[in-house]
């Protein structure tokens, strides 16, 4: 059924939503979960002679990702499912972008994904990964809305 499923992690309720998802997936199929996080500290300059926009120490959102990573493999451990964590750096890409890219490299059979269920100018202003995501991809997406 799914061998590969990847599942998009941050710091909120929706992705934790996401990977209980991913491991129910997993044990089913005796697949492996591919829990990735997109970190972006920066940008790359457009020119060489451009001052790096790159935070050298570990940011928030990198110390987030690590504690994220450490629930998923307790979970992982807990449920008998294997998983690998792995966080990417987006440099100031789109994180759907990033994340339609390492669906295609581990070639994830689906992908796992929580949303918040924005709606009005509260979507309009903050975007959807989600939904940017769906569109970013030909993988199957399973989106898990969160209304806290």
């Amino acid at each position: 059924m799914y061998d590969r499923i990847l599942v998009a992690l941050d710091d909120s309720a929706s992705a934790k939503m996401a990977l209980g998802e991913a491991v129910k997936l997993a044990k089913i199929s005796s697949g492996l979960v591919y829990a990735l996080s997109v970190v972006d500290r920066g940008r790359w300059p457009a020119e060489d002679s451009a001052r790096f926009d790159f935070e050298p120490e570990p940011s928030a959102a990198a110390n987030a990702a690590t504690r994220i990573f450490e629930e998923a493999e307790t979970l992982f451990r807990e449920s008998g499912v294997s998983g690998k964590v792995r966080a990417i750096d987006a440099y100031g890409e789109n994180v759907s972008e990033v994340l339609a890219r390492a669906a295609e490299e581990c070639d994830a059979d689906i992908i796992v994904i929580g949303t918040h269920g924005r709606r009005g100018a509260q979507r309009f202003l903050l975007g959807s990964v989600a939904e940017s995501l769906v569109r970013a991809t030909e993988r199957p997406v399973l989106l898990l809305r969160h209304d806290g």
